[in-house]
């Protein structure tokens, strides 16, 4: 299972060494983006480590309240939603309301969280899966205290309380039905968030050609790559990354940046990299739309373990 970045998350991210500044706007927007993706990241280790359960990440759903599900976890038994939150410092949990120390109410946090859950409920009923569904919201950030009469609470869970997803998770003995569930909820995700409608993107001819760093993300000198070895040490941070790996991030790049299918004509004006040694790596990682000449390539992320 992977974590899905949104869309303009991906292209940021691919523009980032390639052009002189990033646009105000959009340095903002990654600043925030990254430290949620940061911490879903943590959550999906978490995720990982305890559990081989099914699980989907960003399952997002266009109906009348466009509902958005950080984390659904699929076992033998249940259907469980979990929202993840970074909030930090102290709160105080009364009457299904959530306040901060300085009366701040987060009045809409418990509304949404119940929201999802009775959506999850009806899409469950909906498909006649034959789940019991259950919700947590998360509170990750190990700063966040909470105050109030616990006993009474929504499904939370503190960082310190992280250790219980052991048994929520529960097991995935019945696999095969399991998959089937993840593969049904999976296919009905229809993204509504963080599209690039609200930027204005980067003319593609401003962009610089080359492959980059994945650590540092500044552009690697063109001769690092002319003999075959494994390795390529970046000349600006010193680490050593896989030769493909970085080839591979690069046509990722530029598939991402152009926003449409890449050619090997293309690719090879954007790495510098030989046509035989591009064309072997985009049939091996990326899938080829047209014949022969017309021959074009997207690139599909693949669904494998976190």
């Amino acid at each position: 299972m992977k974590l899905q970045k949104p869309q303009i998350f991906n292209y940021i991210e691919a523009l980032q060494g390639k052009i002189e500044h990033l646009p105000k706007e959009m340095e903002e927007t990654y600043a925030v983006m990254k430290l949620g993706y940061d911490v879903e990241s943590e959550f999906a280790r978490l995720l990982h480590e305890t559990t081989d359960c099914w699980w989907i990440h960003d399952l997002q759903i266009k109906n009348q309240n466009k509902i958005q599900f950080d984390f659904i976890v699929i076992n033998d038994e249940t259907i469980i939603q979990f929202e993840i939150k970074n909030f930090s410092g102290d709160y105080f949990y009364e009457k299904q309301k959530l306040y901060r120390s300085t009366g701040f109410v987060s009045k809409d946090l418990i509304n949404q969280f119940e929201v999802a859950n009775d959506g999850l409920v009806r899409m469950i009923d909906k498909l006649k899966i034959d789940r019991e569904v259950k919700s947590y919201i998360v509170f990750i950030n190990p700063t966040f205290t909470l105050h109030g009469d616990l006993r009474k609470r929504v499904n939370i869970l503190l960082r310190s309380e992280l250790y219980k997803l052991d048994n929520i998770l529960g097991t995935n003995f019945k696999y095969g039905e399991n998959q089937m569930i993840y593969e049904m909820l999976k296919s009905l995700n229809q993204p509504f968030l963080s599209q690039f409608d609200n930027y204005k993107l980067v003319d593609f001819d401003q962009v610089n050609t080359g492959i980059k760093c994945i650590k540092c993300k500044k552009l690697i000198e063109p001769n690092m790559f002319f003999d075959q070895k494994k390795y390529v040490k970046c000349n600006k941070c010193g680490d050593k990354i896989g030769r493909n790996h970085l080839i591979i991030q690069a046509l990722k790049e530029l598939y991402i940046l152009k926003g449409k299918p890449i050619s090997v004509k293309d690719s090879v004006e954007w790495t510098g990299i030989s046509k035989a040694a591009l064309k072997r790596i985009l049939y091996s990682h990326f899938s080829r739309v047209g014949q022969n000449k017309a021959s074009k390539y997207i690139y599909i992320e693949r669904e494998n373990e976190y």
